[in-house]
Order: C-alpha cells, then sequence, then structure tokens
C-alpha cells in the first residue's frame, strides 16, 4: 500500500489489514518556492514519520512582502532603468522558523495517482524591515543637474526630483528586527511515481503577526498583521539512516 510523500510503503504490521509487504520510510527532507498574494520565497523542511498517514516537520522559509498599494514608477529624464515605488518607506523580508504536522486524506493506492492531504505548520515569525534609499535630483546654478542618494522622505521627495532606487544592499546597516508568531494552513497534492522521490503542489493561507506594526508605505496604515494566500511547489525525498 502506498501513501504519504510518493511511495511509502507500509508493511501489515503498521497497519491492520494491510496484507502487501514493503519497505517504511522514516525520514523526510523537501524543498521548495512559492509565490502568495504579496510577494514570494523559498521554504526547507525536514522531519519524521510518525505514522503511515502522519508526519512532523520543522519549517522554515524566506519570503518577501509587499504593500498592496505600491506600484512601480519610472522617471523619463532619468537613467536609472530600474524604476522604484514612490512613497515605499521600508522593504520587509520575513524568515518563518517553525513546526508542524502533514496529515493524509487520500492515499496514492498501489496503482499511482495524486495523493491529498494537508498540512498546519506555525513558529516564529522574524521580520527585517529595511529603509528604502532613493538616487535624488538636485539642481543648482554652479553645478547643474547631479545625483545624490538619500533616504527616502515624504516630506521633500517627489516624483520629479526622484531618478530611481539605489542599491538593495543601501540601507542594510539600518535595518531592525521585528518578532511575531505564524501560522500556515495548506491542502497537499502529491503526485510522485518514485518510491523516494517527493513531488508535490501545496496551496493554501498564512498569517504574520508582529509584535509592533510595520511602516511600509507614507500615508498609510502601519501593517501589523500580514494575511497572504500561496501556492507552492516542493521536491524531495525519503529516506532511512542507513540509505
Amino acid at each position: 500500500m502506498t501513501c504519504l510523500w510518493g511511495s511509502i510503503k507500509l508493511s501489515a504490521q503498521d497497519i491492520p489489514g494491510v496484507e502487501e509487504k514493503g519497505i517504511v520510510y522514516r525520514n523526510v527532507k523537501m524543498t521548495g518556492a512559492f509565490i502568495h498574494s504579496r510577494g514570494m520565497g523559498l521554504t526547507y523542511r525536514r522531519g519524521k514519520m510518525e505514522t503511515g498517514f502522519r508526519s512532523a516537520m520543522f519549517d522554515f522559509s524566506l519570503l518577501t512582502m509587499r504593500h498592496p498599494k505600491e506600484i512601480r514608477s519610472v522617471n523619463p529624464f532619468s537613467d536609472n532603468a530600474g524604476g522604484y515605488v514612490y512613497g515605499k518607506l521600508n522593504s520587509l523580508l520575513i524568515l518563518r522558523t517553525g513546526y508542524g504536522k502533514h496529515f493524509i486524506l487520500h492515499p496514492q493506492g498501489d496503482k499511482g495517482g495524486i495523493e491529498t492531504g494537508f498540512s498546519i505548520f506555525g513558529g516564529a515569525s522574524w521580520g527585517l524591515i529595511k529603509p528604502v534609499y532613493l538616487t535624488v535630483f538636485y539642481f543648482d546654478d554652479q553645478f547643474g543637474v547631479r545625483e545624490k542618494t538619500e533616504r527616502y522622505d515624504p516630506q521633500k521627495h517627489f516624483p520629479d526630483n526622484i531618478s530611481g532606487r539605489a542599491p538593495f544592499t543601501k540601507g542594510i546597516s539600518e535595518s531592525s528586527l521585528t518578532a511575531g508568531l505564524y501560522g500556515t494552513i495548506a491542502m497537499n497534492f502529491e503526485f510522485g511515481k518514485q518510491q523516494k522521490n517527493l513531488r508535490m503542489i501545496e496551496t493554501g493561507i498564512s498569517a504574520d503577526a508582529f509584535a509592533r506594526p510595520v511602516p511600509m508605505v507614507a500615508f498609510n496604515a502601519k501593517n501589523q498583521i500580514f494575511v497572504t494566500l500561496f501556492i507552492r511547489v516542493m521536491y524531495g525525498k525519503l529516506w532511512n539512516r542507513n540509505d
């Protein structure tokens, strides 16, 4: 009988009434990438099988988080082709470190097919808040037009004097950290055909709640709770200690 994470075969001693004998895998790890309603990210999970229909894993994800009112602009008089987001005060990068479980709803069966299940994860959420820097036009009679790199200030920087964004690394030394909690619930669809190789698509909802509000875009309310929808593609493998 095949079930969780591709083609996990369980012997009769593991599930009453199952006659087919096979290998029971105890370890699982997966990596993947996802897009969500406010950005994108990467995921790594590692854990163990608890039963034939349940596994427990550590969960690590690194993701970007945008404000819904971010709109990219380009100054037609600038050579900065990358553009900038007018009004953006800070960039937010989130690291999730947690733990959770995956449950099978419908196994693949011996003839293959798509295995369906669901998972729940939760833990600590760490937000890196990095200030936004821009290149700005300055005009004077002696030097003409010059460009300077400055931290965005909504009181002095406007579309007519912003050239474009500065390199992303500018402002990292001024970043601050905020801590919080996250939770994720997802439906999983596993369609691996080989015994040790895993292929999965999952979709669901996540929420990150931080201890203090994060200022992201000028003249808009600060965000403290971020709720996102996502779709994730994951690959991995099963193994035992001696494999």
